[in-house]
């Protein structure tokens, strides 16, 4: 940090996921649905299965539910072969670094992916993120020394 007495210029963090104005839910329950064991990084967008309401990583070829985006993961989670975990904290809103996203490895699925949304309309899942307020900013969004 360089301080001075007309100016203060700081080095921010250029890969910082969630940037500002974001709000969180704590206290979902994550599913691991599949045989093997599982690391969901920080950033994956997830999806929520209609039935259980229990949060998955997206996938645009679900028809459960879960292809529809409600939040991005806040932090790291490990789930045995099979296995839940509660508490796990999801971004519902907010500006986030569109870059640092990830997807369920496998799916195919990315930001320009497309979803028949509830009301029968085709959308992008970058729309769809848009629509609920998870507003995609680029990952070096107000770094400038203007903040612009």
């Amino acid at each position: 940090a360089l301080r001075t007495s007309q100016q203060v210029i700081e080095n921010t963090n250029r890969e910082k996921l969630f940037i500002g104005d974001n709000t969180y839910q704590k206290g979902n329950m994550l599913n691991n649905s599949s045989y093997n064991d599982l690391v969901i990084p920080t950033g994956t967008v997830m999806g929520r299965i209609g039935a259980t309401g229990k949060l998955v990583p997206l996938s645009h070829n679900s028809n459960d539910g879960s292809q529809h985006p409600v939040g991005i993961l806040a932090h790291d989670v490990e789930l045995d072969a099979a296995g839940t975990q509660d508490n796990v904290t999801i971004c519902d809103g907010g500006e986030v670094a569109e870059e640092l996203l990830t997807f369920n490895s496998g799916t195919a699925t990315t930001l320009d992916s497309v979803v028949t949304n509830p009301s029968g309309q085709n959308r992008r899942v970058r729309d769809l993120l848009q629509d609920q307020g998870i507003k995609l900013r680029t990952r070096t969004h107000k770094t400038n020394y203007d903040n612009q």
